[in-house]
């Protein structure tokens, strides 16, 4: 017997789940991304808050890596889907400038949407990315020793860019 928590529910798989995911966050409006798995939206309502409840609850975190994987083969974005991804579409460096860019400008009110924004990235384009170059880390730690670094650097120069408050710090109650 397999599972349970990587059971379907309501006839949706964690797979499709992901992938429907993958799509909506790739810009496909939710009504079309449930046509190919033949659900309504109310069966897709329950089915997306049982697996975000399962996911949140699973301290062993296969249905993450199960997730991740599915999602990260489905999301599109404006470098392709992640199996297009790799060290030339988008540098090792610019990666972490980004991670690091919303981080910092969303502590100081950015949405992280809109910092992606500003490295012509979509939230399907950090994540495929976000895979590529975790799975580098894994196999090369060069790149984590290197990550250190550059996160130091980023984060002063963000940081520095605004004195380091509050994009809301000029409204007064």
């Amino acid at each position: 017997m397999g599972n349970p928590l990587l059971e379907p529910f309501e006839g949706v798989t964690l797979e499709q789940w992901a992938d429907v995911n993958a799509k909506v966050t790739s810009g496909t409006p939710v009504e079309e991304a449930i046509k190919p798995i033949g659900i309504d939206m109310p069966k897709w309502d329950r089915a997306n808050n049982e697996w975000l409840t399962r996911m949140r609850n699973d301290t062993s975190f296969t249905i993450s890596k199960i997730y991740a994987a599915a999602f990260n083969q489905s999301a599109s974005g404006n470098l392709g889907s992640g199996s297009q991804v790799n060290a030339e579409s988008y540098p090792f460096e610019k990666w972490i400038e980004a991670m690091v860019a919303q981080d910092v400008l969303g502590k100081q009110g950015r949405d992280a949407q809109d910092v992606l924004k500003d490295f012509g990235l979509t939230v399907a384009d950090y994540s495929n990315i976000s895979g590529y170059w975790n799975g580098k880390m894994m196999t090369d730690f060069s790149y984590a020793m290197k990550m250190q670094t550059l996160m130091n650097e980023y984060k002063a120069k963000y940081e520095g860019m605004s004195g380091g408050g509050s994009a809301n710090a000029d409204i007064k109650f």
